[in-house]
């Protein structure tokens, strides 16, 4: 769905900081920045992300994102384990504002806790309000 001219997957959850997650079919989760939150900071410089095999909680932080105008963190929106980080992403940090849900993703992980996790996000008939209420905020 299109929310104030951004691509809003319907399909997808989202935390409050402008991440999605994507549950794979082999049960794993895709991470990545939604279209809002790749571009609200400005043209990214820089990105910081673990390392595979690294372990987080969910609210953990687990990486940085920087731009000329900006640094955060990014914060784990589902408890598990990091098996793969998308490094084209460390070099070509445009990726996360041109294609924030292909090959814009940050990190794939294996969950251990996803049911609990998934019910703490937004998703589905919250997204819409949610996104517009974020963003009328600013």
């Amino acid at each position: 769905m299109q929310i104030e001219g951004y691509e809003v997957p319907e399909d997808l959850y989202y935390t409050e900081d402008h991440l999605w997650v994507k549950v794979e079919d082999d049960g794993n989760v895709r991470v990545g920045m939604d279209a809002f939150g790749g571009t609200a900071a400005g043209t990214i410089e820089f990105i910081d992300l673990p390392m595979e095999d690294d372990e987080f909680e969910a609210g953990e932080t687990f990486g940085s994102i920087e731009s000329a105008k900006w640094v955060g963190k990014l914060t784990m929106p589902v408890t598990g384990t990091i098996i793969e980080v998308n490094s084209k992403i460390e070099d070509e940090t445009g990726l996360i504002a041109e294609d924030p849900y292909g090959d814009g993703w940050l990190v794939l992980i294996k969950p251990s806790n996803l049911d609990e996790d998934l019910e703490k996000l937004i998703h589905g008939d919250e997204i819409k309000s949610w996104f517009e209420r974020d963003i009328a905020s600013r």
